[in-house]
């Protein structure tokens, strides 16, 4: 059996009702959170540029869209949904998958929920089935996707997106391995537009192609069967023909990722790998009770993958300050917290905050580097060191392994509870954020989706 057919046979026939009951309160977790942040993505105004595009596109009024009261097609609402999902950079990460596996998968959940009248538990298992695909191809491909610049958010999730929506359309087999064939010439997603609106649109785009490639394949249409194997088919294109893809689809239904330790939920609405220097600026301003007058310099050392993702040195708009390190840290030093109001165009180019960027400095030191962890240590789950340099001489340093929401340090359900409300007030009462909680919490029992997606629309 092929790698394909391998991954087409858990999308359509794998038993995905005994999992084990924490996959299941994982990717319920994971649901309502990034159902919160899509939530708060509607006002934001990157989407609303995507929102009057589509309004003004026109189509079947088939899917609901979150947090606005406009309806498009099945693949537009997908695509709109997983632009909210990303727009603030607030969405779960997958260290399995090295991308934002919710984003893409949400909005297939939501779209095909509705219009199918799909159970909640089939919402549920979509999910699942998605997200191990990610994952799996994620550990596969890892390293050398990332180090060539793919964002797979866009470009496994395609995959993974597809997978989800194949299994709401309960395709056979041989399907599934079309809409995969289908998928691969429809994914990309590069990691030079982070920083820009374009990053947030690779939350979407997997979704939308996830829908198109499955509902093509449903009516006949053709593609590779043996895309992911092929001579110039997904691995080899995105990543390497490696014995780690033939491991890792054989997994696939028998150890699952959303079991162990991938998911991480995000306190701070900015890129994961600035996550780790925040906390730790943050824990020492905050012990140290320091005067940001008095910080001669700061250090950061990182995985060495880390400067090449957060890239922006010197930003200018607070979606470039949601990939930099120097701002993050400045910010952090500063307000000693880190939330949507910290990244604003304005809070970026404030003088105060440019001052304190001039003395941050990044720097991977040699336990970090490629020579020392790649292929071991990802730059997910690598810590940081952070050091406070006095002007009175002292020297303040950190080391954070986990940050508050990372995988070995999980928020409590409270903490997501607290952060959907938090997300969900910016649109809606606070009547209707409660009852979404409680439906999310009880996601398997819900007979109908579109008793859900009522209440996400004002």
């Amino acid at each position: 059996m092929g790698q394909t057919e391998a991954v087409a046979r858990f999308v359509a026939e794998g038993d995905i009702s005994s999992v084990p009951p924490e996959v299941k309160d994982t990717a319920k977790i994971a649901l309502t959170d990034c159902l919160g942040v899509t939530i708060a993505g509607a006002p934001f105004p990157s989407s609303k540029i995507v929102l009057d595009f589509i309004s003004e596109i026109g189509g079947a009024p088939q899917a609901a869209i979150v947090g606005t009261k406009l309806r498009a097609s099945i693949p537009d609402a997908a695509l709109a949904n997983g632009m909210l999902a990303s727009a603030l950079l607030y969405d779960d990460t997958s260290n399995a998958m090295h991308g934002h596996s919710s984003a893409t998968l949400l909005p297939v959940v939501l779209a095909f929920g509705e219009t199918l009248g799909a159970s909640g538990r089939a919402m549920l298992e979509a999910y699942i089935v998605g997200f191990e695909v990610e994952a799996t191809l994620g550990l596969a491909l890892e390293p050398e996707h990332y180090e060539r610049g793919w964002h797979a958010t866009s470009t496994i999730g395609t995959l993974g997106a597809t997978a989800a929506a194949c299994r709401l359309l309960s395709l056979p087999v041989d399907k599934v391995r079309m809409a995969l064939g289908i998928a691969t010439s429809m994914a990309g997603g590069s990691r030079q537009n982070f920083g820009t609106m374009m990053q947030a649109f690779h939350g979407g785009l997997p979704a939308r192609n996830g829908i198109v490639a499955a509902q093509l394949a449903k009516s006949g249409f053709t593609a590779d069967p043996d895309i992911l194997e092929s001579r110039m088919g997904f691995f080899a294109l995105f990543g390497s023909q490696s014995r780690a893809i033939v491991a890792a689809t054989e997994e696939l239904g028998r150890d699952w990722a959303l079991q162990r330790p991938v998911l991480a939920l995000k306190m701070y609405p900015c890129g994961f790998p600035v996550h780790r220097p925040i906390e730790g600026t943050i824990e020492l301003a905050v012990e140290h009770d320091i005067d940001p007058d008095t910080v001669e310099e700061i250090h950061c050392g990182v995985h060495y993958l880390i400067p090449e993702t957060v890239f922006h040195e010197n930003p200018q708009t607070g979606l470039q300050g949601k990939t930099s390190i120097s701002y993050c840290v400045a910010r952090a030093m500063i307000d000693r917290r880190m939330g949507l109001a910290q990244f604003t165009d304005e809070k970026v180019q404030d003088p105060d905050v440019r001052r304190m960027m001039a003395k941050v400095h990044v720097n991977v030191p040699p336990e970090l580097s490629a020579e020392a962890v790649r292929g071991r240590v990802t730059a997910i789950a690598a810590p940081a060191i952070v050091e406070i340099k006095l002007k009175d001489g002292q020297s303040l340093s950190r080391r954070v392994e986990y940050f508050r929401g990372d995988p070995m340090r999980p928020l409590s359900q409270s903490d997501v509870a607290d952060k959907f409300r938090d997300c969900g007030s910016l649109v809606l009462e606070p009547e209707r954020v409660e009852s979404i909680l409680n439906s999310m919490s009880a996601l398997e029992e819900l007979s109908d989706a579109r008793e859900l997606v009522k209440l996400l629309t004002p």
